[in-house]
């Protein structure tokens, strides 16, 4: 148990400081870090046999990017296929990537106006 709370306390989970004034956004940054923990777990026990870190394990398949295809009026977006570590990785979770994601063309709009960059 001790475990757990320092493990949340400290580098990938840190819950510490946020400061919510609300009870709910107390409880709900709470439970997604209790998520993330038993997620971290997860990967941890999956990972096991390639003796990585879950962070190492994360910065693998982080390198997993699409491209996007455009020809002619049709989008999509293709996988490559992942360094042989991160294969290893997807299939320790029982993983499969698809070959490509069909573009919607979906807008995505906030609430909020997001402040340009300079």
């Amino acid at each position: 148990m001790e475990t757990a709370f320092r493990t949340m306390k400290t580098g990938l989970l840190e819950t510490r400081p946020h400061f919510v004034h609300k009870e709910s956004r107390t409880r709900g940054h709470v439970f997604g870090v209790m998520l993330a923990y038993k997620l971290v777990r997860y990967l941890k026990e999956a990972w096991k046999p390639f003796d990585i870190t879950v962070e190492e394990g994360i910065h693998e398949l982080s390198s997993i990017n699409a491209t996007e295809v455009i020809l002619g009026s049709t989008h999509y977006q293709t996988i490559p296929t992942p360094r042989p570590m991160g294969q290893q990785l997807l299939q320790a979770l029982g993983v499969t990537l698809p070959e490509a994601l069909p573009s919607r063309d979906i807008s995505v709009a906030t609430r909020k106006s997001l402040v340009p960059t300079t």
